[in-house]
């Protein structure tokens, strides 16, 4: 659960708490911007000028909560557009045409039948992983996948096949088909092949909420993959499934769940295991190497304030002259316009890698990335009894790694520098190495795969199985300023390729009034936008960045027209 600093600090504060305070208050700005952003996108939906186009209303919240999930805006959920979206549902009428999609012939057979709801599938990532598992681990149920928007990118074949190989079938909706086309297919699918509906949508997608929002079909469940994030859905969901119990608490105080049911992440064994010895001949590593690995996104490298992974990494490969360090995900190419120091000669960035497994067969001691962690790849790290460190100091407790299995036997360190030790630590002890990757594996084992995690699922189908659709609208929620909220804020301004890193109090004004204009910018408020990229220049009138933006928010719409034509 997130606690609320207060920001009226008392005669008896010390001086590190008027710090931290100071520095909450300073950096709230960032969220606020967000905030005022958000709040002039949700007024627009509700301009009478929208009424009588639905598809352009529901792009119009799709756009809005799209930009709360890139620039946290102090919610995790809000009644105020997802309502309007739930309204149009509500209204929408009978599948008159297939499209060319047939729908799905009416079933009944003794197995549950399982629809997953993704908006797109893909080979890399941690989420489609996690729906492959699921179905491989249930076969006491009938798993078929629909996808809303895969935009004409090729299914997984392993996926594909373990679908087929279950009995289901995976639809992807054609790229012309609107929204409320895809919306009414989904619900009649769902109503004639279906026994529950499990949502892995993206937090923007609006299909969901308009397929689901009446009283009739199966249960929905929605998987809170994005805990971390603004989402839509909970009008839809009558139960949310919760990969952490810290996410399942954050669902519960922060997005009005009434249901809420934690289902740890669906791990799999592979069916070989490639050795240690084999691993490090087919990666040109010797044997007398200490391997250190870290996996995740390019962005979860991405430095934010005093978190800075690739800094970090070269203070650990200095105390460890035999240690070298690969980053599967990112490239040199990628990170360099986003660094702030040298790379170390033993740190390898080598790019993204579709399966990861022979880097970590070749391992000795994993390193989760951060400022934003990787739930999925820290997990898959400990199954293969590989030593984790998690990240440290979050700047937001669901940014990192959480899982439930892994907080009970290793805790987040506290600091940079105790990150440091216990990398160094695992390094310097291989009977330390062995022992923490062999109770994390066991924990693992015994949580994430066969009978064990097969009898959480069961709690969840008791759920389903024996519930009904219930959908109802949300409230509206007010932005709040908690130092979670305002951490999840400072990433964003990262995670959009805006690293905020000032050195004086003068640049921490001037980055706000930048990132103010930006976020208007954004979404389309270009008259305030102007005024603040207008107060920026003035304030550093030699500055070419503010000039730009200033350029941007005189253009308007026709800067946007411009940049898609040349992409």
């Amino acid at each position: 659960m997130e606690a609320s600093p207060s920001l009226h600090v008392g005669s008896r504060a010390t001086v590190e708490e008027r710090t931290e305070t100071s520095a909450l208050e300073g950096r709230s700005g960032f969220l606020a911007a967000n905030g005022d952003a958000y709040e002039w996108l949700a007024k627009r939906l509700q301009a009478p000028s929208r009424q009588g186009d639905a598809d352009g209303v529901l792009q119009a919240v799709a756009s809005a909560a799209r930009f709360a999930v890139m620039f946290h805006p102090g919610r995790f959920a809000d009644g105020a557009i997802e309502n309007v979206a739930f309204a149009i549902g509500t209204e929408l009428g009978e599948c008159v045409s297939d499209g060319g999609l047939p729908l799905p012939a009416l079933r009944s057979e003794g197995r549950r039948r399982v629809l997953h709801v993704a908006s797109h599938v893909n080979t890399l990532g941690g989420h489609t992983r996690m729906l492959h598992h699921w179905v491989r681990h249930d076969q006491s149920s009938c798993h078929s996948v629909a996808v809303t928007n895969q935009q004409g990118g090729p299914i997984p074949h392993w996926l594909a096949d373990a679908v087929r190989d279950n009995g289901g079938n995976v639809t992807a909706f054609p790229d012309a088909w609107r929204i409320r086309q895809k919306a009414a297919w989904l619900r009649e699918g769902a109503k004639r092949a279906a026994d529950v509906v499990v949502l892995h949508h993206d937090p923007f997608d609006v299909v969901p909420i308009v397929a689901f929002a009446r009283c009739e079909g199966p249960p929905v469940a929605l998987v809170n993959h994005a805990d971390h994030l603004f989402w839509l859905g909970g009008s839809v969901s009558d139960v949310v499934i919760s990969l952490r119990t810290a996410g399942a608490e954050h669902a519960s105080s922060r997005r009005f769940v009434a249901s809420n049911v934690v289902l740890p992440v669906p791990l799999s064994e592979p069916a070989r295991r490639i050795t240690r010895r084999h691993a490090r001949c087919v990666l040109g590593i010797p044997e007398d190497q200490v391997v250190l690995l870290s996996v995740g996104r390019a962005e979860k490298y991405w430095p934010c304030g005093a978190h800075d992974f690739v800094a970090t990494a070269g203070r650990i490969l200095e105390r460890a002259p035999r240690a070298h360090l690969y980053v599967v995900g990112e490239s040199l190419a990628g990170i360099t316009p986003r660094l702030r120091c040298a790379v170390h000669e033993r740190l390898h960035f080598v790019g993204s890698v579709e399966d990861p497994s022979t880097y970590r067969a070749a391992a000795d001691v994993y390193l989760e990335s951060f400022p934003f962690g990787s739930q999925t790849a820290l997990l898959e790290a400990a199954l293969s009894a590989l030593p984790v460190v998690r990240a440290y100091a979050p700047l937001f407790p669901l940014l990192v790694a959480n899982d439930d299995a892994v907080q009970e036997q290793v805790k987040n360190p506290g600091s940079e520098e105790e990150y440091i030790d216990r990398v160094d630590e695992l390094v310097r002890s291989a009977d330390r190495r062995l022992e923490l990757g062999d109770r994390l594996r066991a924990c693992l084992l015994a949580e994430h795969i066969g009978e064990g995690w097969q009898a959480r699922l069961a709690q969840v189908y008791r759920q389903t199985d024996h519930g009904t659709h219930q959908p109802q609208a949300i409230p509206v929620s007010s932005s709040r300023t908690t130092a979670a909220d305002v951490g999840l804020s400072m990433w964003h301004v990262v995670g959009d390729g805006k690293t905020y890193s000032p050195p004086s109090s003068d640049d921490d004004r001037h980055a706000l009034l930048c990132h103010s204009a930006f976020v208007a910018k954004e979404v389309g408020n270009y008259a305030g936008a102007r005024r603040l990229a207008w107060c920026a220049v003035r304030q550093h009138p030699s500055r070419r960045a503010p000039w730009r933006l200033l350029a941007l928010t005189v253009l308007g719409p026709v800067a946007r027209h411009i940049r898609k034509i040349i992409r």
